[in-house]
């Protein structure tokens, strides 16, 4: 892995980055500050000294005979040669050069100069200069009026004390980026610890481990936790509806698989021809037994596992209603049932599963048809404010309201036409129950007094409007 990679894919990597980064850029907005204010203060510094070079010349000045005459002045120029290249001139009032260089450049603003040091930039003998200018009123001259003095220096010596002080602070920035560097960079390992501990607490757990995560963390990382607890809790929930439903289910399927090995022991040892027949249709009516009761568990499973694992879609219930009345008719075997459907409204939209619901509501139409043998159905989907419903009314037993509860629980039969041994797994309902559960809906029973059994399927108004994806047949 390079090194960008791991910058790029670790925590500690990401965030250093982020303040390398963040730190590069304020350190590199100093840098450039600071270049600035020592250029500046360089300037400063050599203006004071050219200013006072500048002003000792003009007071050096005097008239002798009515024409100008200068001093040398050396003592003036001296605080200036020793650092750069220094020149001068000294013009009178009639503009003729007193003493110095002729060609000295001199500030465009010369009027300025009478009320002080007048500073300019320029170029003499190929170098580059910084010219100091100040003008001095001499009455005694032949002809009366201001004598111009001119001071340049080479700026070789003021840059130098540029990068004498930009050096000095680059270097101090660049140390204190450096420790804030490896501060920020301790300061995140240190801020990661809990969380390699609570990652050592986990990996050391034996998986069947299901309990909460309980380790003192800082407050910033009990969310983590917090979501690592939750999800343990939906596991361990999980896996115990699991164990429970496997245990449930081996418990259910021995009790007709020892009946039917109990049958073809029996079934393997008769001699007489009409024993044989009894024998052989009680293996047969076992086998189905076994068959039906597989199924349920296979769909109950089945439901268990899309409710946690696969995304809602739109569905209409009307359509799910009329297409699973359809195919309820084959169950009703050899005789006729009668069936009707309404609904008051054209579609009803909901987000739900599909598969789900098509096997809910085949369960409550296999109820009625094969335990309660009705042979009238109808269903109706209905619609209110607050809530969409499917009701199947059947003229059917029905289940006695003593016995509505245990109905949606798993494995709970009962005969309901006083038969000793009740058929069913005793899974159809406990299905339906699921299935409404995981779409916040509702089951509710009725016992009409006109006679029958009502089974209302009830499903809350979506939130928002329910769209189907283009192309979904409605």
């Amino acid at each position: 892995m390079s090194h960008f990679d791991w910058f790029r894919k670790t925590l500690l990597g990401r965030t250093l980055l982020f303040i390398a980064l963040v730190v590069a850029s304020g350190a590199a907005a100093l840098a450039v500050i600071a270049r600035y204010y020592a250029g500046v203060a360089a300037e400063r510094a050599y203006d004071q000294l050219l200013a006072g070079a500048v002003i000792q010349v003009a007071e050096d000045l005097y008239v002798q005979g009515g024409v100008l005459a200068l001093n040398p002045p050396v003592a003036a120029l001296s605080s200036l040669s020793r650092y750069d290249l220094v020149y001068y001139r000294v013009l009178d009032s009639r503009g003729v050069v007193v003493a110095g260089y002729g060609d000295l450049p001199v500030p465009a603003n010369v009027a300025a100069a009478r009320q002080g040091p007048e500073f300019a930039n320029g170029t003499f003998q190929h170098e580059r200069i910084r010219t100091a200018t100040i003008a001095r009123y001499l009455p005694e001259q032949q002809t009366g009026g201001w004598a111009l003095v001119t001071v340049a220096q080479t700026t070789h010596a003021r840059q130098q004390l540029t990068n004498d002080m930009s050096f000095k602070v680059w270097t101090l920035i660049l140390v204190m980026t450096l420790l804030a560097l490896g501060a920020s960079g301790l300061a995140i390992q240190r801020g990661l610890r809990p969380l390699a501990r609570v990652e050592t607490v986990i990996a050391a757990r034996d998986p069947a481990d299901l309990r909460p995560v309980e380790h003192e963390t800082p407050r910033e990382i009990d969310a983590i936790v917090g979501a690592i607890n939750g999800l343990i809790g939906r596991l361990a929930e999980r896996m115990t509806s699991m164990q429970r439903f496997i245990a449930d289910a081996a418990h259910q399927m021995r009790t007709p698989l020892a009946r039917l090995d109990a049958q073809i022991e029996l079934l393997s040892g008769e001699t007489r021809p009409e024993r044989f027949t009894e024998r052989l249709d009680a293996v047969r009516a076992t086998c189905a037994d076994v068959g039906r009761l597989t199924g349920q568990l296979l769909s109950h499973a089945m439901v268990i596992h899309r409710t946690e694992a696969v995304p809602l879609q739109p569905v209409d219930l009307v359509r799910l209603a009329r297409e699973g009345l359809g195919r309820a008719i084959p169950l009703a075997g050899d005789h006729d049932v009668e069936v009707s459907f309404d609904s008051e409204l054209a579609q009803a939209w909901i987000a739900g599963d599909p598969i789900s619901l098509q096997e809910a509501l085949s369960n409550v139409l296999h109820n009625a048809l094969l335990h309660g043998h009705a042979d009238r159905i109808a269903v109706n989907v209905e619609t209110s404010p607050h809530a969409l419903t499917i009701k199947i009314r059947d003229n059917g037993q029905g289940i006695p309201r003593e016995l509505w509860e245990a109905a949606l629980r798993p494995f709970e039969r009962f005969s309901l036409d006083g038969k000793a041994q009740p058929s069913g797994s005793g899974l159809g309902l406990a299905i339906v129950q699921a299935v409404m559960t995981a779409h916040r809906g509702d089951v509710g029973f009725d016992l009409p007094a006109t006679g029958g059994f009502v089974v209302t399927l009830t499903f809350p108004q979506p939130d928002s409007p329910v769209v189907p994806a283009v192309g979904q047949r409605p």
